[in-house]
């Protein structure tokens, strides 16, 4: 049995179809609709590309938060040194922030919805301990948020599209 190679998806068809298994590319269709197809389906490949692109800003956003997240702990050591678990919590925080931003790549879902957790629940104990830190730094605080979810959300796409059509 012989089989062809879809020029979309490079997938590999039996020779008697007429649309591709995987992303129905038309075989027997006219040069405008194989055209229009392979043009859709390079627009649609291109959420891989943002998937790659959110993944690399998010990195740079927990290396930032940890920088962040550094200063006041170098400002305020001295007074830090009189309450052990602020310092070891405050540690805590920025070593997760560098360990996720170093490691991303690797395991993306995990390293991205790590950090957004603590960051979640320290915002939410803070609020919790004083109301008035929901406002404080709030651009930085959705601009965070919002970037690690929205690389997670291209991530899960990314990851489908890529299963859909038997790319690595």
């Amino acid at each position: 049995m012989e089989h062809k190679i879809c020029p979309a998806c490079k997938n590999e068809n039996n020779s008697s179809n007429t649309l591709c298994d995987k992303c129905e590319f038309p075989f027997e269709g006219t040069e405008k609709e194989k055209s229009i197809h392979i043009g859709r389906f390079i627009g649609d490949k291109g959420i891989i590309f943002d998937a790659e692109d959110a993944l690399k800003k998010s990195q740079y956003l927990l290396f930032l938060a940890a920088g962040l997240y550094t200063l006041p702990v170098i400002i305020n050591f001295s007074f830090l040194l009189n309450d052990p678990f602020a310092l070891a919590f405050n540690g805590l925080i920025i070593i997760t922030f560098i360990v996720c931003s170093l490691f991303i790549k690797k395991s993306p879902l995990t390293f991205l919805i790590l950090p957004l957790v603590l960051l979640l629940a320290v915002y939410t104990i803070n609020f919790i301990v004083d109301p008035n830190t929901l406002v404080q730094g709030i651009l930085f605080k959705v601009l965070i948020i919002s970037s690690l979810i929205y690389s997670i959300y291209n991530f899960v796409v990314s990851e489908k599209f890529k299963r859909k059509f038997n790319l690595k």
